[in-house]
C-alpha cells in the first residue's frame, strides 16, 4: 500500500552485460527489456565508478517520461568510495529525479523509502496521464459543433 492505494511492484534486477572479447557494455538489451516499466530505480555502487558511468549512459538510452529514482548504494563502505555524494546529486538533478544514498546491507528502511518514493512518483505520473486524457476528451466533447452543410455540399442541382 502506498498512501492508501494498492500498488503491484515487479522488481527486475538487470545487470549490465559485457560483450565477450570486448570492454563494451550492452545497453540495448537492458533498455528493450525495461520499456514496459512504469518506474525505474537506477542503482549504482559508490565504490564502483564504472557502475555510476553505466547508469549515466543507460539513462540516456532510456530517455522518456518514465519516473526515475537514483540510488547510490554501499554507503557503509565509505572508505572505498569512488563516487562522491555531490556527483550523485548532480546526476539526479540532470535526470530530474529523487536521489538517495543508502546501505542496502545495513538499512532496510532506506531501501524501502527509495521504493516508496518511486511508487509515489509512478502514481503521480499515472494520475497526470489519466487527467490529461480526460482533459483531451472533455475538450473534444465541449468543442464539438453541429455540421452545417454548405452550398457546395448540397446534393441538389446547382442553380
Amino acid at each position: 500500500m502506498v498512501d492508501g492505494e494498492a500498488v503491484l511492484c515487479e522488481i527486475w534486477d538487470t545487470c549490465p552485460k559485457v560483450e565477450e572479447n570486448t570492454e563494451t557494455v550492452s545497453l540495448t538489451a537492458g533498455s528493450e527489456a525495461v520499456q514496459w516499466a512504469d518506474g525505474l530505480l537506477l542503482v549504482y555502487s559508490i565504490t564502483d565508478r564504472d557502475s555510476f558511468n553505466y547508469i549515466r549512459r543507460a539513462k540516456e538510452e532510456l530517455a522518456g517520461d518514465t519516473p526515475v529514482a537514483l540510488v547510490g548504494n554501499k554507503v557503509d563502505m565509505v572508505h572505498l568510495r569512488q563516487v562522491s555524494t555531490d556527483e550523485g546529486d548532480i546526476l539526479a538533478k540532470d535526470f530530474e529525479c529523487k536521489f538517495f544514498e543508502i546501505s542496502a546491507a545495513e538499512h532496510v528502511y532506506q531501501v524501502a523509502e527509495a521504493f516508496l518514493e518511486l511508487c509515489r512518483e509512478v502514481l503521480t505520473s499515472k494520475r497526470k496521464s489519466k487527467q490529461s486524457f480526460i482533459d483531451k476528451i472533455d475538450r473534444m466533447l465541449s468543442g464539438s459543433r453541429t455540421y452545417n452543410r454548405g452550398k457546395s455540399d448540397s446534393i441538389s442541382p446547382k442553380e
